[in-house]
């Protein structure tokens, strides 16, 4: 995924360009504000059949090499609109005549290989069109074509693609609206989020009709640049060959008129849909570690046995944390943390009215058939963040992080030997010195550089393991806990998203994802849907793209287990 292009063939001064991207984001603020920045839930719900239909035929896809099958691309996302299987992804993620693997959101995996590519200018794959094609014998799940001319201000849609941060072969469905229905570059504009992985992943109307494909953005939950499917539709004959094209084909097929304009049109006159009502009530709690003030909300609950808490996010609240409310503070007891869940359980002093009692919250854990459903986040100062439910409740795998034992080291006589070892670092705090060589780490014979490269990969940073190695004639045993490799982020604006990522964002039991653009210190805000009832708590903002909560099913278990502080 691209940052918004900017074509050679048009303007050689970057500065001239960024004048006229700002000039567009300024005559539009009004409109970017209220769509891209909140993502307002439009009135009208996405049926389930649609969504299962889309579903089906938008896929992850990723390089292969034609002989081992290895994987030697980045992956991206794309849709397939035919029974035969052709698909339609973006320029940019692809090279005709290759090979690539497809993974469909049910688990099936095929090849396909990359037919026609459009780019005209090099430096911004402009018009950044692509088309591939299924290998082997269909019918395959496909979606239906739609038209991007039909497409008006304001009509909702949503789209379906495989962020790359995510560890799932399933794709992340997220909401919103069209913004602009073409650009100067020959771009439609929406709301719905994307980063790098949804690149060539399909933009579908309330029909369930591919309207465009995910090529780019501007700047951390700014505008979202689609290619129009019409200029698929165009270019269609041309695009069937495998070749790179490098300018505009004489040739054009004829885009067709739209049978459902006059339907689509009657979208774009949805409202956002008013903010549910709920009696949950959220509380900003505020505490101290090691001289920095934690800032996170939290949601009031009354227990069954009376006794009221308040529900936050364990590793945002340390040991003494307090309620602001009123004006006042008021100090707060932790009564419960859960490592796994991440959640902790806060004994106020007092009572607090319309603190939702645990005996209301339902038991049943979200239902598939909800997939796609308006959700809202509740935050402090009568406050609200409006988004989807893109991804069912799952198991949440850990996320490695390079861990370092802040040393430098080399193959010494068959021997891992530390060459320089970081003052107050993790190596040196164990107790490891130079000249130190590595025999074993855990019990696992690691003596050979590419031994010990490969048992490393195989630890995060914060791991305690236990290292043998040999200091002159002696045999010593030391425990070392890793410390995080320091990683440069790569400057992409999907890495700079405002509020930052939550430090704790994976190895959760069970969390659903939404696109509500929850700040990190917005996490323990409770998730409603539009019946104003309690669907769970915001846990994490894990990336530019996707926010985690813990499902109510999990929330009420954790409750039910605790007894107010004497």
């Amino acid at each position: 995924m691209y940052m918004k292009p900017m074509p050679t063939s048009r303007f050689n001064n970057p500065f001239a360009f960024c004048r006229i991207i700002g000039a567009a984001l300024l005559i539009c603020s009004g409109l970017i504000h209220c769509l891209a920045q909140t993502n307002k839930v439009a009135q009208r719900p996405i049926p389930s059949s649609i969504v299962n239909r889309a579903l089906s035929a938008s896929i992850k896809m990723y390089g292969i090499d034609s002989l081992s099958r290895q994987q030697n691309s980045a992956p991206f996302s794309g849709v397939v609109v035919s029974a035969d299987g052709f698909i339609l992804t973006v320029a940019h993620s692809t090279t005709p005549g290759h090979h690539y693997q497809v993974i469909f959101a049910d688990g099936r995996k095929g090849t396909a290989k990359a037919l026609g590519r459009l780019v005209v200018d090099q430096q911004s794959n402009l018009p950044d069109i692509a088309l591939m094609k299924m290998q082997g014998e269909g019918p395959w799940p496909f979606a239906e074509m739609g038209w991007s001319s039909s497409t008006v201000i304001q009509q909702a849609c949503f789209g379906l693609s495989y962020p790359e941060t995510l560890p799932f072969n399933r794709p992340f469905l997220r909401a919103g609206h069209i913004l602009r229905q073409q650009d100067d570059y020959g771009l439609m504009w929406s709301s719905c989020i994307m980063e790098p992985g949804d690149s060539g992943g399909p933009l579908f109307d309330l029909l369930g009709r591919v309207i465009g494909l995910h090529s780019r953005i501007d700047a951390a939950e700014g505008i979202n640049y689609e290619v129009p499917v019409d200029s698929y539709r165009k270019y269609w004959s041309s695009l069937t060959q495998p070749v790179a094209i490098g300018r505009y084909p004489s040739s054009t097929d004829p885009i067709g008129t739209d049978p459902q304009k006059e339907r689509l049109a009657t979208q774009s006159a949805d409202r956002p849909a008013k903010l549910p009502k709920t009696n949950l009530q959220v509380f900003p709690v505020s505490s101290m570690l090691d001289g920095d003030r934690l800032q996170v909300l939290g949601t009031a609950f009354t227990l069954s046995n009376k006794g009221t808490v308040i529900l936050s996010k364990s590793s945002m609240v340390a040991d003494h944390p307090v309620l602001m409310t009123g004006g006042q503070s008021h100090p707060l007891t932790v009564l419960l943390r859960d490592e796994t869940t991440d959640l902790v359980a806060l004994a106020t002093p007092k009572e607090l009215k319309r603190a939702t009692p645990i005996t209301t919250l339902a038991t049943r854990p979200l239902p598939d058939s909800l997939l796609g459903i308006g959700l809202w986040s509740l935050l402090d100062g009568n406050t609200s963040k409006q988004g989807v439910l893109g991804m069912m409740p799952q198991a949440f795998p850990r996320i490695p992080v390079p861990g370092s034992f802040d040393a430098q080291m080399r193959e010494i006589e068959g021997l891992p030997t530390l060459t320089k070892v970081d003052s107050m670092g993790a190596a040196y705090r164990a107790g490891l010195r130079s000249g130190d060589r590595i025999l074993a780490i855990n019990g696992h014979d690691v003596s050979s550089a590419l031994k010990i490269n490969a048992a490393m990969r195989q630890y995060s940073a914060g791991d305690r393991l236990t290292v043998q190695y040999r200091r002159d004639t002696a045999i010593l045993d030391a425990g070392i806990v890793l410390s995080r490799w320091p990683v440069r982020e790569n400057p992409h604006p999907a890495n700079h998203i405002p509020g930052g990522k939550s430090d704790r964002r994976d190895t959760f039991p069970s969390v659903f994802i939404h696109d509500s653009r929850i700040h990190a210190q917005e996490c323990g805000s409770p998730v409603i849907d539009s019946k104003g009832e309690f669907i769970g708590i915001n846990i994490a903002r894990y990336s530019h793209t996707a926010c985690l909560a813990i499902p109510r099913d999990v929330v009420k278990n954790f409750l039910s287990n605790l007894r107010p502080a004497r």
